[in-house]
C-alpha cells in the first residue's frame, strides 16, 4: 500500500473519530522528552504528551501513544503554562476526569470514570496518599513542584493493587536533572506570580547541583498566600483564602555505571480557617486549621541495558498526614493522623524468544500499613477511629511482542488485607486481580487493542469502624450514631475496554506530527460500598447494597507543527444502579475540550486559548436535582526570554475571559470567576 494511502485512512480514522465520539479536552503541551521517537521532528520541533514516557499501564517504560491503555500525561511545560494554584488547573480538562470536594484547596479528590476518593490511587513519587476523612478532603500537592502528571484512566490493580477502581493519578516532582544544562554543576531558580481574583501572590525557590559527576542535589522552597477569591458573579466567597508552604528536597547517587539510589523529602503546610465541612456551604462552624504533611521516599534502580535479566526497583515510603482543627466559637480541638509506611519493588526480564519473538516478565510485590489515629479534646472522634490496616500483594506480568506489531499481556496479581481496630472485631480478606491486553500495529500509524482488566478496593479504616456520634438530633429526631461493620466486603471492578492509538508524524508537513487516543469502555462494579444514613433510626453504617454499571467512550487528539499547536478532547460517560436502574451519582456530564497555540519562532513566544464545554448533567439519582452545564474560555501567553535577559521566562493568562459564575459537578462553592495571572522566573 502506497504512502498516500495510509494517509487517507489516518485522516478517514480521524475524521470518524471526530464525528462519533463526544471530544473532551486533554493538556496539551509539546516536550522534547522522546524526540528521537518522532523521526520527522528537528530540534525546534515540539514532541506530544502523548509520546510522553509511562510507567502506570506496566512497570515496563513506554510512550504513552504505544500503550494498550486509555492514558493522559500533563507535562512540565503545560504546568507552567497553566500556571496551576490546585490540581484541578491541571487535571480538568482530561477525558473522564473531574477533581471532586469543591473550590478549597485541601478538599480535592481526583474522580476517573466517576469513581472517586479511595476508588483511585494518587502517588506522589511512588508514595501513596492514602488519607481519607470524609468531607476533610486529603490531596495535599503543590503544583510549583510537579515535573510532570501521569492518568491512567480504569482498574488497575494488577500493578497497583487496592484502590485502583477507577485509575491511578500518578504525580512526579521536579529533581535536580530538570534544571541542569550539559556541564552545569550548580545553579538556582526563583520565581514570583499574582492572580487577580484572590490577590494571590507566590513565591519559589530552587538551588540544584552536581557536585560530582555521579551525585545531584535540589532543595526547593514555595510559599503561596491568597485571599477570598471572587466569583463570577462579583462576590466573594467566604473562606476561600489561603496561606501554604511546600518544600522538596531530592538528591541521587549513580553508583557505578547502572545502579542509582535516591532520597527526597516533601513537605506541605496549609493554614487558614473554612467550614468544618470545607466542602460544603454552612459557615455555621468555623475552625482554625493546620493541613501538614511530610513523606520521605527511597528508591533503588538498576537498568543495564546489556543485562536481559535485571531490570529492577525498589522504593520505600513513609507518609504522614495530619489534619489539626480549633473551633472557634468554643475552642473544640480535633486531630486527625495517617501514617503509611510501604515498600514495592519489582524486576523485568527480557527474553530474546525468536528474532521475531520478545517476552518481558515482571515480578512484582508491594506491602504497606496504614495506621490512624484521631481524637477531640482527648476522646475518640465519631468517623474516624483509632485503627490499623496492613496490605501485602504479589504480581506477574507478561508482555509479549510478535514480529514488532503483535502485542499480548497477561498478568495476575493477588492481594491480602487484615483491618483492626482496639475492641473491634478483625476484618480480612484476598483478592485476585487478572488482566489481559492484546494490540496491533494493523497501519504503520493505526494500533487498536482490546483490554480486559480487574480491581478490588479493600474497606477504608473509618467505613469499617466507624463509631461514636455522627451528628445531634433535635426535636424528636434522635442523635446519630455510627454503628461498625467489620464485615464489609471489598468492591470489584471489571471493565472491558476497546480502543486505538494512532500516530503520524508528516501527515501535512514534513514537520507536523499526530497522535489521538480514543476508546469506548465498560465498568462493572459490585459490592459497592455506600454510607446509610437512618434518620429516624439514629445510625450510620456503611455497607455492601449496589451494582453499579459505569461505560462510555473516550478521545483525545494532538496536532503539531514547530508553529501550530493543538488538542481536542472529550468524554460521555453513563452509570447506573443494575439492581435498581437509578442513575448513579458522582458520574460527570459530557464536556469536550479545546486548546489552539502559536509559536512565534523568532521570539520563543507562545499564544494561544482553550474552550472548555461541560452539558447539564440530568441523569442523577431520583432524589438529587440536575447539575447544570458551563462553558469557559482561557487565554495563555508563554515567553522564553533567554536571548533577551539570559534564564527570564514569564507566564501570563486569563482564565474564565468572560467571567462565568457556574459550578463544578456536584460542588456546592461557585468556581473563580475572571482571572489574570502572571509568573515570572529567573534561572541563574
Amino acid at each position: 500500500m502506497q504512502y498516500k494511502s495510509y494517509k487517507g485512512l489516518l485522516l478517514a480514522s480521524v475524521a470518524l473519530t471526530l464525528l462519533s465520539t463526544p471530544l473532551k479536552a486533554e493538556d496539551n503541551t509539546a516536550e522534547n522528552n522522546k524526540e528521537a521517537e518522532t523521526p520527522s521532528s528537528t530540534s525546534e520541533h515540539k514532541v506530544q504528551t502523548l509520546d510522553a514516557i509511562s510507567v502506570t499501564a506496566s512497570r515496563t517504560e513506554k510512550l504513552a501513544i504505544d500503550s494498550p491503555a486509555s492514558i493522559s500525561i500533563v507535562t512540565e511545560e503545560e504546568i507552567e503554562r497553566r500556571q496551576a494554584e490546585t490540581v484541578h488547573d491541571l487535571l480538568k480538562d482530561l477525558p473522564s476526569v473531574e477533581l471532586e470536594g469543591g473550590t478549597r484547596n485541601t478538599v480535592m479528590k481526583p474522580s476517573i470514570r466517576g469513581l472517586g476518593g479511595q476508588r483511585v490511587v494518587t502517588r506522589i513519587d511512588g508514595a501513596r496518599q492514602n488519607f481519607n476523612a470524609g468531607h476533610k478532603g486529603g490531596l495535599f500537592v503543590d503544583p510549583t513542584l510537579l515535573k510532570q502528571v501521569e492518568v491512567l484512566r480504569g482498574p488497575a490493580s494488577t500493578i497497583h493493587g487496592t484502590g485502583a477502581l477507577g485509575g491511578v493519578v500518578a504525580f512526579e516532582t521536579k529533581s535536580a536533572d530538570d534544571f541542569l544544562e550539559v556541564g552545569e554543576k550548580y545553579g538556582a531558580q526563583i520565581s514570583t506570580g499574582f492572580s487577580s481574583v484572590d490577590n494571590g501572590v507566590h513565591g519559589n525557590i530552587t538551588g540544584y547541583a552536581r557536585p560530582l559527576d555521579n551525585i545531584d542535589l535540589m532543595a526547593s522552597v514555595t510559599r503561596r498566600k491568597t485571599d477570598d477569591y471572587d466569583a463570577g458573579d462579583g462576590k466573594k466567597r467566604a473562606y476561600t483564602d489561603d496561606d501554604l508552604a511546600s518544600g522538596l528536597i531530592k538528591g541521587g547517587i549513580d553508583i557505578a555505571d547502572f545502579h542509582r539510589i535516591g532520597l527526597s523529602y516533601r513537605l506541605y503546610r496549609d493554614d487558614h480557617n473554612l467550614p468544618a465541612t470545607p466542602d460544603g456551604l454552612s459557615t455555621s462552624s468555623i475552625v482554625e486549621r493546620e493541613s501538614k504533611e511530610d513523606s520521605f521516599v527511597f528508591d533503588y534502580n538498576y537498568d543495564n541495558p546489556d543485562n536481559q535479566w535485571f531490570d529492577t526497583s525498589i522504593k520505600a515510603y513513609y507518609d504522614t498526614t495530619d489534619i489539626d482543627e480549633v473551633r472557634i466559637s468554643d475552642g473544640r480541638h480535633e486531630e486527625r493522623n495517617l501514617e503509611t509506611i510501604g515498600l514495592e519493588g519489582f524486576n523485568t526480564s527480557y527474553l530474546n524468544l525468536h528474532e521475531n519473538a520478545e517476552l518481558a516478565v515482571t515480578v512484582g510485590g508491594e506491602i504497606f500499613q496504614d495506621t490512624q489515629e484521631g481524637e477531640s479534646n482527648g476522646a475518640p472522634i465519631g468517623g474516624y477511629p483509632d485503627a490499623e490496616r496492613n496490605i501485602y500483594g504479589v504480581y506477574l506480568d507478561n508482555t509479549l511482542t510478535l514480529f514488532e506489531n503483535l502485542e499480548l499481556t497477561a498478568g495476575l496479581r493477588y492481594d491480602s488485607y487484615s483491618l483492626e481496630a482496639d475492641g473491634q472485631e478483625n476484618s480480612e480478606e484476598t483478592a485476585t486481580s487478572p488482566r489481559f491486553a492484546i494490540s496491533y500495529k494493523v497501519l504503520p500509524f493505526l494500533q487498536p487493542y482490546v483490554s480486559y482488566a480487574e480491581a478490588f478496593r479493600a474497606p477504608t479504616l473509618g467505613e469499617t469502624y466507624a463509631s461514636g456520634l455522627h451528628f445531634p438530633g433535635g426535636g424528636p429526631t434522635p442523635n446519630n450514631f455510627f454503628v461498625a461493620n467489620p464485615n464489609l466486603k471489598p468492591e470489584t471492578a471489571k471493565t472491558w475496554e476497546i480502543g486505538t492509538n494512532i500516530k503520524q508524524d508528516g501527515l501535512f508537513r514534513k514537520d507536523d506530527s499526530l497522535r489521538a487516543k480514543v476508546s469506548y469502555f465498560r465498568n462493572n462494579v459490585d459490592d459497592f460500598i455506600e454510607l446509610d444514613v437512618d434518620v429516624p433510626g439514629g445510625t450510620t453504617t456503611s455497607s455492601n447494597v449496589t451494582k453499579a454499571r459505569i461505560q462510555g467512550f473516550e478521545a483525545e487528539i494532538h496536532y503539531d507543527t514547530p508553529t501550530v499547536y493543538g488538542s481536542l478532547s472529550g468524554s460521555r460517560i453513563r452509570g447506573k444502579n443494575t439492581d435498581t436502574s437509578e442513575a448513579l451519582s458522582g458520574i460527570g456530564g459530557d464536556k469536550a475540550a479545546l486548546m489552539l497555540g502559536y509559536h512565534f519562532q523568532s521570539i520563543n513566544l507562545d499564544l494561544g486559548g482553550r474552550a472548555l464545554a461541560v452539558r447539564e448533567q440530568n441523569r442523577v439519582p431520583d432524589d438529587s436535582d440536575a447539575i447544570d452545564g458551563y462553558a469557559t474560555f482561557d487565554v495563555f501567553t508563554s515567553w522564553d526570554a533567554d536571548d533577551y535577559v539570559p534564564g527570564l521566562k514569564i507566564n501570563a493568562g486569563i482564565d474564565n475571559i468572560l467571567d462565568k459564575n457556574y459550578r463544578r459537578g456536584a460542588a456546592v462553592l461557585d468556581e473563580p470567576g475572571r482571572n489574570f495571572k502572571v509568573t515570572a522566573s529567573l534561572k541563574f
